[in-house]
């Protein structure tokens, strides 16, 4: 059974960004799909099906190796 779950980030700007978190996250293990929404200027989403949801140290740290990071709540 797969789970889906939504990642805010910060700092994508451009489809080059995109394609940057979309093979990060989809590199990840039990990562099924990513479908990132770009919001230039603003935080941008993605949204990742995967066998479990994962640890946020784990998204904190591929994000941060992509030059991104996790978008604060509100």
């Amino acid at each position: 059974m797969s789970v889906q779950f939504e990642v805010r980030i910060d700092g994508m700007t451009c489809n080059r960004c995109v394609e940057s978190v979309t093979n990060a996250l989809g590199d990840l293990d039990g990562v099924h799909g990513v479908e990132v929404d770009l919001n230039p200027g603003a935080v941008s989403s993605a949204r990742v099906t995967a066998d479990q949801q994962l640890e946020p140290r784990v998204l904190r740290s591929t994000l941060a190796k992509a030059g991104f990071s996790i978008a604060r709540e509100p």
